[in-house]
């Protein structure tokens, strides 16, 4: 089967919409809980779709035609699924009958060779997905914003803002048989669900930064599409794909970076899994276990016994101003009395510390540590804060009992 422009810039846009499925799927994967099964779901149902497609495409089998029909079919009723789960209520029984015999008659209507059933079947597979997409966008825009969370208002939102685009994107993958496009849009549509589906796990995304985030990559893509197709001479068809296929790159890469940061995210060793897991009966024992943390380069306990050195009531002065100190204390332009930045720099300089935390403070005890200034960070100092308070609340729990 041979190729020609469309069907080539068609085959790249569903290729990079099926990996970043698939990159969605591993993500989603590994969570065990009802929601997600029914978006794993939907998400499969939509990767067996295109790769069936493609596979139709590139070797013109009627089996992969059968399968893409057949799956594309089922889109509204996963849809559906997914709907109810996340407004935690029944769609109307007309509705759920609608996707259910939907699904079935174009498993029926998938038998029907090509030559046969083209372009009748494509106008009933295309008004049957609108329909139940618009039915789909009906219930989310009706919820009742009260039943659920916050968190969950949000997700809802994200797949509305989802079916903007999906909605008139869908239209352009009733090519051929219906009328000619320069290519399908349904890819954009899908890489841009999986974009958002990334971006609920990072909650400090509000919908305004992704459209944005979504306008500069669209715009950037537009721009780099109109150029090669200038400078090739490729004509507006040419344009329109180039900008299509850089665009579905693009959003490839992004949707990758973020899995990889997300993950990278979920296993962070950061300070705060000390908290959750550190020791809790002892504050000694607690705060020794900053010795072995991976942003802690050693963390020395010190007892007013081993503070010999120092002025302890100006230590003490200091800590309880601020129970957590760093070397940013001992700069010259640093709001500090110059007896606390004398002390502070001596006591740093001597234990080669970074980071100083009062552990208690009658009688006086401090730990001593050191993090790399590239492992610092403004989150990272917020946990070293959270955990000297912890280690407080132990040692007053400590001294009441």
């Amino acid at each position: 089967m041979s190729f020609d422009d469309t069907l080539v810039a068609d085959t790249i846009t569903s290729l990079a919409a099926l990996f970043g499925l698939l990159i969605v799927i591993s993500v989603v994967g590994g969570r065990d809980d009802g929601l997600s099964r029914r978006f794993l779901f939907g998400l499969r149902v939509l990767a067996v779709l295109l790769a069936c497609r493609i596979l139709d495409w590139t070797t013109g089998l009627a089996l992969f035609r059968f399968v893409t029909i057949a799956a594309a079919g089922l889109l509204p009723l996963a849809a559906l699924l997914l709907t109810e789960g996340l407004l935690r209520r029944h769609a109307p029984f007309a509705l759920k009958f609608f996707a259910a015999s939907g699904a079935l008659l174009f498993l029926l209507l998938a038998l029907i060779p090509e030559s046969l059933a083209e372009p009748w079947r494509m106008a009933m597979l295309l008004a049957f997905q609108f329909g139940g997409f618009v039915a789909i966008g009906w219930l989310v825009m009706t919820r009742d914003r009260d039943s659920l969370s916050a968190a969950e208002n949000r997700t809802v939102e994200r797949m509305a803002l989802s079916l903007l685009l999906i909605l008139p994107f869908m239209v352009t993958d009733y090519r051929p048989g219906l009328f000619e496009v320069p290519v399908r849009l349904g890819g954009i549509a899908i890489l841009f669900l999986c974009w958002l589906t990334i971006g609920l796990g990072r909650a400090s995304l509000g919908h305004r930064d992704t459209i944005g985030a979504f306008a500069v990559i669209a715009l950037s893509s537009v721009f780099a599409g109109l150029a090669l197709g200038g400078i090739d001479d490729l004509g507006w068809r040419g344009s329109v794909q180039g900008v299509v296929i850089v665009l579905s790159a693009t959003l490839l890469a992004v949707i990758y970076n973020d899995s990889v940061s997300l993950t990278a995210e979920k296993r962070r060793d950061s300070l705060l899994k000390h908290m959750a897991e550190g020791d809790l009966t002892d504050s000694a024992r607690f705060l020794r276990g900053l010795q072995h943390h991976i942003l802690v380069d050693g963390a020395l306990i010190l007892p007013a016994a081993d503070l010999g050195d120092f002025d302890l009531k100006v230590l003490a002065r200091a800590l309880e101003q601020a129970p957590v100190r760093s070397l940013a204390d001992v700069q010259p332009d640093a709001p500090v009395d110059e007896d606390i930045r004398e002390q502070l720099a001596w006591l740093f300089e001597k234990y080669e510390a970074t980071h100083v935390l009062l552990a208690t403070l009658d009688p006086l005890a401090v730990v001593a540590l050191n993090m790399p200034a590239m492992a610092s960070s403004p989150g990272v100092e917020m946990e070293l804060r959270a955990v000297q308070r912890m280690a407080m609340l132990i040692a007053q729990r400590e001294a009441v009992t």
